[in-house]
């Protein structure tokens, strides 16, 4: 069997880790960031695992220009500086490779692509196979049966999802057979990371079948007179740069080995100067997963799928059921479910098994549904067994989403009491930025790999549904993500304590979790004789549409081709350039609003888009949402997605229906009650984020107004323009809206001029006049920029944390977009924790007072039931009570409530 040397890229792999770790807040004993040597060592690590290399080398760009920048001096000049706590890290990174021990190339003047192609192309044979690990599309290149890539995954800070490729992934890549095509493609299609030329509008598919058909460059040149004239004249205009451009993809693989093969044989990680380096980085925990009591005394042998100290078991009959059960009965601590179904919508799935922890390092799996050498218990079995103790408040359950398998859980016949602690949960509100995977917080928490989904049931064509996989493979897997879970639980909870995160979680975010199973159970009605309706006038309005671009343009084309859109807009019609894309000019919605007064297809093009994908989105696609069996649909309203703490969903996406066009708002009208003599209902706070930013500024005019219940856009356009309230047009008020809401998103002049159509000096007044008449806002503002930079996060009223650490970016456009975060997620996050507040309380007021309306949908500021038309009095009072009260701000909190036979009819 040949040997295998692994050659990592290991620039490549230090920038993965640190920007995937870098809000965790890893630091050594100083004080000093070290999540990138951490998330190296991990990528290691794992390497040495799952792939156990005969030969391993990590191979680092040297500092300063390489051979190509002689050859073109703007070769990555567009690249931004390395952060400077990046640059801090790079030393660290090659001492832990030293001390590990394992070898460290870095050749001068030469990039890490040329050291590792030089050492496929002289060493890979027979008895040799070169893996690079890295995520570089020039190395397709080098492909061959003995030279592959090992693609890490995005986690960045391990191989997790890698995916090893050969040559047989060239065409799906580039569309090209031969590794020896691959650089005339890239030489054609340019790369914008490095700045490489290339064609200029020859993007990766134009440039693939380019080589495909005429086999290279110089046979392309020979061929132009075959090829379309536009393509012609950009290929003859750019034949200099094209060659440099092959010149500059092309890995050198002449280059003198820096050392010998010999000298790269791998070693398992050990000994003192690895000990030391690991305790002066406060690397503790990972010191821990690598044994470092025997470090350096014996070679452990070639780790498992799960480690030998693992324990998990399949519960597949009666006698170990019942065994389970009485350990489940006795747990102190708490246990953990994890459920598997046959759909990841919770609301359609059949369950198929349910795993538990009750320790760490051990796990079951009960088997529901799986065929295999055992046969599955019966549901009744199992809701006889564990449903009772599943239903006992007295024993705290804990799991990692634990409104889906709530959910899945109760479709079973089972109720999931007694939540204690959801780690998914636990993760978003330490670091809201962050990755909240298992399998990904398992890697960097506790350096556990665990299987990951697409490893079990397989990807794409070939991949498997859960219910046909083997109970004996689904076993290790399900009771893997449970005891995970039972460890990541240890770890999280003492951080929300020492954060001040703990009151949020337990009296919000866990209650919460609960009221929106029970809207994804509850569902919503649709009108779908409405919606088919709707559907056909849209198709006839498109085909007008259609008809009416093609007569704008001169000529027949597909409207829906951003290609053929730009050949019309920039060649023909000769319409101003904008942006630059890799396939030419941009033709989004941006550019065609900017084109619009220019000549009338860019505004058709913009109309015919939006009702496109209203239609496709929304009125096409809503009705085959519906379940079978409940005949609503069932979206999920997701707790750990935005930053701020808003609450977003899917499945229908609600906070994207267009509600400012009249076919937008139409859209809503096809949501009804699902009751007959029902109502819908719905209450939004007014202007809320304003009356949060009077709150935290304490600024004397903006309280004054709300206190005295004024029109907040038109008192502040009395301020700004030096009128009464009552001189106020709607034009300046509409203008003082925009001021109002652009202060809180951070909006400079630029931005503000844009908006309202007006020139950037006018901008420049407005916020200096805004400036002088709400002192109190600014000094709030710039408090908060302040406190952000030195601490590196902001916080809400309820003390949600969001880390900025682009407030220390030495990138201009990436540190005023942190800016501009610090500034709103206070009164956004706020915003947030006060409808979170608002709807744990009105769920239990429902219950407690028996009334029968349901809680049906949030979106933004706004929430939404159904209830009999006899309770709507009852309904109203109780909600905008609730609402009201949810927190105290210093300022009247105001709510507006309306009742509708559909949601559109409401407002």
């Amino acid at each position: 069997m040949a040997k295998k040397l692994y050659l990592l890229d290991g620039t490549a792999l230090v920038y993965r880790a640190f920007f995937a770790l870098s809000r965790i807040g890893f630091t050594n004993k100083k004080g000093e960031p070290t999540g990138a040597v951490f998330g190296f060592a991990n990528t290691m690590n794992l390497l040495l695992k799952d792939e156990q290399p005969d030969y391993l080398g990590v191979v680092f760009d040297p500092p300063g220009d390489v051979f190509r920048n002689q050859m073109y001096p703007e070769y990555k000049a567009n690249r931004a500086p390395m952060p400077d706590e990046l640059r801090l890290q790079i030393p660290w990174v090659k001492e832990l490779v030293s001390t590990w021990p394992a070898a460290v190339l870095e050749v001068e003047g030469v990039e890490a692509d040329d050291v590792i192609g030089a050492y496929a192309a002289q060493l890979a044979g027979p008895d040799l196979e070169v893996i690079a690990v890295t995520s570089d599309k020039d190395f397709y290149q080098l492909l061959n049966e003995h030279v592959r890539i090992l693609n890490p995954g995005r986690g960045g800070s391990a191989a997790v999802e890698a995916r090893l490729l050969g040559p047989d992934d060239i065409p799906e890549k580039f569309g090209v057979t031969e590794p020896g095509q691959v650089i005339d493609v890239l030489a054609l299609m340019g790369d914008t990371s490095d700045n490489v030329p290339g064609v200029p509008g020859v993007g990766p598919k134009t440039a693939g079948k380019l080589v495909a058909e005429y086999g290279s460059l110089e046979k392309i040149y020979e061929n132009q007179d075959k090829l379309k004239p536009t393509l012609r004249d950009k290929l003859v205009s750019s034949k200099d740069q094209v060659m440099l451009s092959r010149e500059l993809v092309t890995i050198r693989t002449d280059l003198e080995l820096p050392i010998p093969l010999e000298g790269l044989t791998a070693h398992p990680p050990g000994g003192e100067r690895l000990l030391s380096f690991l305790d002066r980085m406060n690397l503790q925990r990972f010191r821990q997963e690598l044994g470092a009591e025997t470090l350096g005394k014996e070679t452990p042998e070639p780790p498992q799928l799960f480690d030998r100290h693992h324990s998990y078991v399949l519960v597949s009959d009666p006698d170990s059921l019942q065994k389970l059960v009485k350990r489940i009965s006795e747990a102190s601590e708490g246990i953990v479910i994890e459920t598997e179904s046959s759909s990841v919508y919770p609301m359609r799935g059949e369950l198929l098994g349910i795993a538990v922890a009750l320790a760490a390092s051990e796990g079951f799996y009960i088997n529901l549904g799986h065929r295999g050498e055992t046969s599955p218990l019966s549901l009744a079995q199992v809701q006889a067994a564990l449903g009772p103790l599943l239903a006992d408040e007295n024993i705290p359950k804990i799991a990692h989403d634990a409104k889906h398998a709530l959910l899945v859980l109760d479709r079973a016949g089972m109720s999931l009491c007694g939540l204690t602690f959801d780690t998914l949960i636990a993760s978003y509100l330490l670091d809201p930025e962050g990755t909240h995977r298992l399998d990904a917080l398992s890697q960097e928490e506790l350096g556990e790999r665990i299987i990951p989904v697409g490893e079990l049931t397989g990807t794409g064509a070939k991949k498997k549904a859960m219910v046909d996989i083997e109970a004996e493979h689904v076993a290790p897997y399900a009771a893997g993500r449970a005891d995970m879970t039972f460890r990541l639980k240890n770890l999280f909870l003492p951080r929300l304590s020492k954060f001040g995160l703990d009151s949020l979680f337990e009296k919000v975010e866990m209650p919460l979790l609960h009221v929106l199973g029970k809207m994804e159970q509850t569902g919503v009605a649709l009108d779908v004789d409405f919606l088919t309706k709707m559907s056909a006038r849209l198709a006839r309005e498109l085909d007008r549409l259609e008809t009416e671009c093609h007569r704008s343009a001169g000529d027949s084309f597909n409207v829906n081709s951003p290609r053929q859109l730009a050949e019309i807009l920039f060649e023909r019609l000769n319409l101003p350039r904008g942006k630059r894309i890799k396939t030419g000019y941009s033709t989004d919605s941006e550019v065609l609003e900017g084109l619009k007064p220019h000549h009338d297809l860019p505004g058709l093009v913009l109309e015919y888009r939006q009702i496109a994908k209203l239609k496709s989105t929304y009125v096409d696609s809503l009705p085959e949402m519906i379940h079978p069996e409940t005949g609503r649909i069932h979206g999920s309203f997701n707790q750990t997605v935005a930053a701020t703490g808003r609450l977003s969903s899917s499945d229908p996406n609600l906070q994207n229906i267009p509600i400012r066009t009249p076919l937008g708002r139409e859209v809503r009208k096809a949501f009804v009650p699902g009751e007959e003599g029902w109502v819908l209902v719905s209450a939004d706070y007014s202007q809320i984020e304003l009356r949060i930013m009077a709150h935290l500024s304490r600024d004397p005019a903006l309280r004054e107004a709300f206190q005295e219940d004024a029109d907040i856009h038109r008192d502040t356009a009395a301020r700004l323009f030096g009128l009464p309230p009552e001189e106020v047009t709607e034009l300046q008020r509409g203008q003082a809206k925009t001021v109002n809401f652009g202060v809180l998103y951070g909006q400079g002049p630029y931005g503000l001029a844009r908006t309202l159509g007006i020139t950037t000096g006018e901008a420049r007044t407005f916020i200096a006049s805004y400036k002088t008449q709400y002192a109190g806002v600014m000094a709030y503002l710039e408090k908060i920029l302040v406190d952000a930079k030195r601490k590196g996060y902001v916080t809400t009223l309820l003390n949600r944390r969001r880390y900025l650490p682009g407030l220390k970016s030495t990138n201009v456009a990436a540190r005023a977009g942190a800016e501009r975060l610090a500034i709103n997620t206070p009164i956004q996050g706020s915003a947030a924790d006060l409808i979170k507040v608002a709807m744990v309380e009105l769920d239990h007021q429902l219950t407690r007072k028996k009334l029968s309306a349901r809680l049906l949908l949030q979106v933004h500021d706004e929430l939404v039931l159904e209830c009999p038309k006899r309770e709507t009095t009852a309904v109203r009072e109780l909600v905008t009570k609730t609402m009201q009260q949810a927190l105290e701000l210093d300022v009247p909190i105001r709510v507006n409530f309306g009742v509708g036979s559909n949601w559109a009819e409401i407002h």
